[in-house]
């Protein structure tokens, strides 16, 4: 993945997925960089590129202009951004036509991946340590973008969506390519022995290696390596995948981080959209 500092906007900073972007294709992860938040007093926290809503203190013409300032770096409309009322979950939303209108934002469902294969739509997920994935069918021209938290990892969302794109366009997941982006590493992701044992009980000793156990301790997971291999599993190929090292907690001047930060923080998202 690339660190891209636009031009064209100031401050601007996001990720390309090298294996998906293209002229015709934009795949990004945005960074926290780059915004219109986090000005006013008492809203340092949101500095600058904060694209959720809902959060503390924010007004929602900001967030709106952040939406904008996204879109238009990468040539696509405000008005045909899509995005989700998030609830970790594997719901998984054919984004259509009939979805089309000139409200900007649609907020379409309680979900927590997007797919579609119309020219013109960029779709979103919001993450702020959750793992975001985009996936691109280079033959069939379909686009998927999916948010994994820890539940959706646990319900295989990514693999899940692949398959969902192979029911909805026909899909072969030979042809997808998968951008898995910045999220919270290894380093840092510490959970309970109680997280651990769910994840052992549904997968065996297969998920051992995305997890640091050692007695007395508590374990840490690699959520990001992990739905790498749901997505190899659901026959996407290694070499068809990019997984981003970056830590999200560990990079607090590219990222917003909720393990870090708690609620007193901004969120970031990815996008990805046929041009």
């Amino acid at each position: 993945m690339t660190l891209v500092n636009d031009k064209n906007f100031h401050a601007l900073q996001y990720f390309t997925a090298d294996n998906i972007h293209s002229p015709e294709i934009a795949a990004v992860f945005a960074t926290r960089n780059g915004g219109v938040s986090g000005k006013a007093p008492g809203t340092e926290h949101l500095h600058s590129m904060n694209l959720q809503f809902n959060s503390e203190c924010e007004n929602h013409e900001n967030v709106a202009e952040n939406y904008r300032i996204i879109a238009s770096s990468q040539g696509f409309r405000m008005e045909n951004i899509f995005s989700l009322h998030q609830v970790h979950s594997d719901k998984i939303i054919t984004v259509t036509e009939k979805n089309l209108s000139d409200n900007p934002f649609q907020f379409i469902a309680e979900a927590d991946a997007l797919i579609t294969n119309i020219k013109g739509m960029l779709l979103s997920v919001r993450t702020a340590d959750c793992v975001p994935i985009l996936l691109h069918d280079s033959k069939n021209n379909a686009i998927g973008a999916v948010h994994a938290g820890w539940r959706g990892t646990f319900l295989q969302i990514g693999a899940k969506t692949v398959r969902h794109m192979a029911k909805q366009f026909g899909s072969n997941a030979t042809d997808i390519y998968a951008a898995i982006g910045p999220a919270i590493g290894m380093c840092c992701y510490e959970v309970s022995n109680d997280f651990y044992s769910q994840f052992h009980i549904k997968y065996g000793d297969e998920i051992n290696k995305f997890f640091t156990v050692n007695h007395g301790s508590k374990p840490y997971c690699n959520l990001s390596a992990m739905n790498k291999m749901f997505l190899i599993n659901a026959g996407v190929p290694e070499k068809n995948i990019e997984l981003s090292e970056l830590c999200t907690m560990c990079n607090p001047e590219l990222f917003f981080s909720h393990r870090k930060s708690g609620k007193k923080r901004g969120t970031m998202a990815a996008f990805i959209g046929m041009k």
